[in-house]
């Protein structure tokens, strides 16, 4: 029961980063066609999770699959690492009291994130999955990726 709940948690963590607006390391997909605007794609692990809406600047779509691939994936490195950093902390109860604490406030932080961010949704529209390849095909775009760190 206890690593069923701990996977729930990192799930819901997972969750509220790709749902912050604060992206630490992003796959920027900058796209390209003669006369026409072409939004640009978001991927943090390997799945597109959202573009920028051509309807407003304030809106954002949001894929529903790569949000859900994605925190997977995210899920599966924060049991590893929490698994390592407790073998480490193991002999320091301060230490180890003091790392349950700080998974605490990031989980608050999370579900804060999460709630804020499903209160303040108005223009921004949820697909199932990115019709990405779809795009690029039908339009004939040409894309380039960039890796990008700490940005807005």
């Amino acid at each position: 029961m206890k690593i069923f709940i701990k996977i729930v948690l990192y799930f819901i963590v997972s969750i509220g980063f790709f749902w912050s607006h604060l992206d630490i390391v992003k796959y920027v997909h900058n796209c390209h066609v003669e006369n026409e605007i072409f939004p640009e794609y978001y991927a943090a692990m390997p799945f597109i999770y959202k573009s920028d809406s051509l309807a407003s600047s304030m809106a954002t779509d949001y894929y529903i699959l790569g949000i859900l691939l994605n925190s997977i994936i995210l899920t599966l490195l924060f049991l590893y690492l929490d698994f390592l950093i407790q073998k480490v902390l193991i002999k320091s109860k301060i230490l180890l009291k003091s790392y349950f604490a700080l998974k605490i406030i990031i989980t608050l932080f999370s579900f804060s994130n999460i709630y804020f961010s499903y209160t303040f949704i108005s223009d921004d529209h949820f697909s199932f999955k990115s019709t990405f390849k779809e795009d690029i095909e039908m339009f004939k775009a040409n894309c380039k990726g960039n890796i990008v760190f700490f940005s807005r």
